[in-house]
């Protein structure tokens, strides 16, 4: 099955969202270091920042290969689940904003849209064409003989 137009736009609205995140980890990476470094258990582990940025990588990336070139329904719903959690963050970014705490605007604007990217790439998923991709059921009507879609219900204006 060729992919379909939802599938190509998530892949573009995640590797958008990929792409923005990994910048903010680059312009946050001194400031993470410091907490790090500042904390007397975790100073000596200078191991932890690489090993979980090469994981945060390869999870992305395993997750956008089987979303959007090979199908799966649980990478599907762990995008959703991290979509959930990344509107999560960006509520508590906003409110870290509001109680004035030092924070990076740059980085804070840089996490703010990945986050509403991928968001908006895990609502792709959901169209009509890529549960079809995914290999779900659409709804069948009331006789249940034939698919249900936006464009064959009747609009009333």
């Amino acid at each position: 099955m060729n992919r379909p137009p939802s599938i190509r736009w998530y892949e573009r609205l995640y590797l958008a969202s990929f792409v923005l995140g990994l910048v903010a980890s680059a312009v946050s990476w001194s400031q993470r270091s410091a907490v790090l470094h500042a904390n007397p258990i975790l100073a000596k582990a200078e191991w932890i920042l690489p090993t979980t940025q090469a994981m945060s990588i390869a999870i992305a990336l395993l997750l956008w290969y089987f979303t959007a070139r090979r199908p799966s329904i649980v990478a599907k719903w762990v995008v959703v689940v991290f979509a959930v959690i990344g509107a999560l963050s960006i509520l508590l970014s906003l409110g870290t904003l509001a109680m004035a705490r030092a924070v990076n605007g740059t980085t804070l604007s840089l996490s703010v849209l990945a986050n509403l990217l991928y968001i908006a790439a895990a609502v792709m998923l959901f169209k009509f064409d890529a549960q079809l991709w995914f290999g779900e059921t659409p709804e069948m009507d009331d006789e249940g003989d034939d698919y249900v879609s936006d464009r064959d219900v009747p609009h009333v204006g």
